[in-house]
């Protein structure tokens, strides 16, 4: 069941990341429009959650990774190894979370919106939301196969779901380069925008989630 609710984004970011701990999750969502959105858009779906975990629990995420990498060089007919660039040393200044604040001004916003939701593990929120579909996004049932592996192998927990907007917190990030590298990589395949109209190069990427604890997935 998914409860829409109002938040207050000077205590958002830390009451959703203290609700990863548990099943009572909070997702943050933005502002009244972005809800609107995610309602509309799961209103409109002829998915039902269950067939989206049913659907995701038959990939295979190494398999998916590969295709996807294939299907992506054979599009824009280029290796994507020309896109790792050089590795820029650990970056100091590295994303936060977004979804509290206009992105124009930086304010936090005065009209956040969350969603107070049960789930046992917070990849399966994607399934409740039937986020996904459109354009290059991974359809619902990929996010949720996708996730799944991120947060059994780092930790990574979604609090922060926005109409084009992934966010998550993530407790066992990568602690070395090569363990960045392959993240990025990964990261990329998931959601290319993050490079292309982002930080230019999958070594960029890599600095950049090394020993952080925030995740961002944008899709244009």
């Amino acid at each position: 069941m998914v409860e829409f609710v109002d938040l207050d984004s000077r205590t958002a970011l830390d009451q959703s990341i203290e609700a990863s701990k548990c099943s009572g999750r909070l997702i943050i969502c933005g502002d009244k429009e972005q809800r609107s959105i995610l309602e509309e858009n799961a209103e409109l779906s002829d998915l039902s959650s269950e067939k989206i975990l049913t659907d995701a629990a038959e990939i295979d995420v190494s398999k998916w990774f590969i295709e996807k990498r294939a299907e992506l060089e054979e599009d824009w007919e280029m290796e994507l190894s020309e896109n790792e660039g050089e590795w820029p040393g650990e970056i100091v200044n590295k994303q936060d979370f977004t979804l509290t604040s206009d992105v124009l001004s930086g304010k936090l916003l005065d009209n956040l919106t969350g969603i107070k939701l049960s789930s046992d593990e917070a990849w399966k929120v994607i399934a409740q939301l039937k986020f996904g579909g459109w354009n290059d996004c991974p359809n619902p049932e990929e996010h949720c196969a996708i996730w799944k592996y991120w947060e059994e192998k780092y930790g990574a927990k979604i609090i922060g779901v926005s109409s084009d907007i992934i966010e998550a917190y993530v407790t066992n990030p990568p602690k070395s380069k090569e363990e960045a590298m392959e993240l990025a990589w990964e990261q990329y395949l998931y959601c290319y925008d993050i490079v292309e109209q982002g930080v230019e190069t999958v070594s960029n990427l890599g600095a950049s989630v090394l020993n952080h604890k925030f995740w961002y997935f944008w899709w244009d």
